[in-house]
């Protein structure tokens, strides 16, 4: 490696040990727990350090303790304190990254979506009087963004909201882990990634494939650029595959970080770097791509990995990543990748890229929207009858882009109607 990529790889290098390492992470889960045993109940200060030293706790043994002693803190405050935390109650909240997935009717409820903690959080704006009314009328399913999901949000939400949450997941590991955090959350074996739209792609034959890997992922750190930079330049720069790498900046690494990076790496004239680009191109690129790449080590469910799989484009994952479309990841729709090995592993993926067949696969299984839908509806009608409660219609069907978003236009008709209703009646902005 040369000097100037030494000297660019530090960084990235002490960021993934202060990140990765058991050791550094088994410390600073002390650390930050030791902090919230200091700081006192009625400040929600204490409960951020708290939940950094369960999301960075090295055994589930540790991470169960902090997250017992939260709720015993949690429980025993008054809920006036968990409001005093909120934003002043407001007569118009505006929420986005949220659809309506059915409307409501007499008696019956409807069902309204919503994605990220600080889009759903910001219910809480409606105050306790406005936010019963609301949960009488709609179904809230909301959809965490990251694993672990030990956070401010995640722990005092559903101590304020009424009603049970239905949500989808960021990781397998979600589904024991949410309902510790609360008995309210009802998690389902749905990611954001299974949402994908399967008409939207329409794969090329491999031999009309022209790039070799494509690996989507913002210009933060955490996605871990540095690594398949690293790898490139192990690789005779004859031998080097066609990367395409598709982002958008992230905080201050913009692309032409990305571009300095990759100079001092010597890789630049291997990689084709794109940001910003429309969806359509998105799904271009992927359906002409031989084969993906993620190199991130932990995230939240990570769309990238199934809409790679639905164009037909098997997936590479670095062993051991806590990724939640890992779920998806198998002999027919991609491997993993030993991070060690990346330079001389990711030759051979994408010569062997022709053997797997991940889209038949993810049709086969019902990783799809449709499926999804159905998922959801089944579990949503069967709680509401064993509530009493009527399910006369079923609900609109959504997929990922990269917001859900309905895909019938009657069904879009319905939603915009609807949401003019809830603004008129609660003052809050379904956008």
């Amino acid at each position: 490696m040369s000097a100037a990529a030494l000297r660019q790889s530090l960084g990235p290098r002490l960021d993934d040990l202060a990140r990765y390492h058991r050791v550094s992470q088994n410390l600073l889960s002390l650390l930050h727990g030791a902090v919230a045993r200091c700081l006192p109940a009625g400040k929600p200060n204490w409960l951020a350090h708290a939940c950094s030293s369960a999301r960075c706790a090295t055994t589930t043994a540790a991470m169960q303790s902090m997250e017992r002693w939260m709720n015993r803190r949690l429980d025993s405050l008054p809920v006036e304190v968990l409001w005093s935390w909120q934003p002043a109650p407001s007569p118009q909240v505006t929420i986005s990254k949220t659809t309506i997935l059915k409307t409501r009717s007499p008696g019956e409820q409807g069902v309204v979506f919503i994605s990220f903690e600080s889009q759903w959080q910001k219910l809480l704006a409606l105050g306790p009087e406005r936010l019963a009314a609301f949960a009488q009328d709609y179904q809230l399913v909301i959809a965490p963004t990251w694993s672990p999901p030990h956070s401010v949000v995640n722990l005092v939400f559903p101590r304020l909201f009424p009603g049970a949450l239905p949500c989808t997941i960021s990781h397998l590991d979600d589904l024991t882990t949410l309902p510790r955090l609360h008995p309210s959350y009802q998690p389902l074996r749905l990611f954001a990634s299974s949402w994908v739209n399967p008409s939207l792609y329409q794969p090329r034959p491999r031999g009309d494939r022209d790039i070799d890997v494509v690996m989507i992922a913002n210009f933060g750190r955490y996605k871990r650029h540095h690594v398949l930079f690293s790898a490139l330049a192990s690789i005779p720069q004859d031998q080097r595959p066609k990367v395409t790498l598709i982002g958008q900046p992230h905080g201050r690494r913009t692309a032409e970080v990305l571009q300095r990076e990759m100079a001092a790496y010597g890789v630049q004239n291997s990689i084709t770097l794109r940001s910003r680009i429309s969806d359509p191109e998105v799904v271009d690129t992927l359906c002409r791509s031989k084969t993906a790449l993620i190199t991130s080590l932990r995230e939240g469910s990570c769309v990238a990995v199934v809409e790679a799989m639905m164009a037909d484009t098997p997936v590479a994952l670095l062993e051991s990543a806590h990724i939640g479309s890992s779920a998806f990841l198998n002999k027919h729709t991609g491997r993993w990748i030993d991070e060690r090995r990346l330079h001389a592993e990711l030759p051979a993926f994408i010569a062997e890229s022709g053997q797997y067949s991940p889209r038949s696969w993810l049709l086969d299984h019902g990783v799809h929207c449709h499926a999804s839908t159905e998922i959801l509806n089944s579990a949503l009608r069967a709680a509401a009858l064993e509530a009493g409660r009527p399910w006369t219609r079923n609900l609109f069907e959504h997929h990922w882009r990269p917001d859900p978003v309905l895909l019938n236009t009657e069904d879009r008709q319905a939603s915009a109607q609807e949401r003019q209703a809830i603004e008129q009646q609660w003052g809050l902005s379904l956008a």
